[in-house]
């Protein structure tokens, strides 16, 4: 981020809309068929979809789907982290 500026705009792009259709606030099942692929990208749907099925017993896909996804996302951007970050340091 070079500027203070644009510290919201990762916010604006990728938190507010994960929020809006992840299914924290309301089920991915009452989401228009074009929302649906971009709930399932999201990686806080498959965190609440883990959470409500280990509090409440209830689920819309696989769990196994879900750690697996959840994982490889987190390889990959703590893989991209780095790289960016070394890039940035050597600089």
């Amino acid at each position: 981020i070079p500027t203070i500026e644009m510290f919201n705009l990762p916010i604006f792009l990728f938190v507010t809309p994960m929020f809006l259709f992840s299914g924290t606030f309301f089920p991915v099942s009452n989401l228009p068929v074009w929302a649906k692929p971009f709930a399932l990208a999201f990686p806080l749907y498959h965190l609440v979809e883990l959470a409500r099925m280990l509090c409440l017993g209830r689920h819309e896909t696989v769990p196994l789907l879900s750690v697996i996804y959840l994982l490889v996302f987190s390889a990959l951007f703590t893989f991209l982290a780095l790289v960016f970050m070394r890039r940035r340091l050597v600089k």
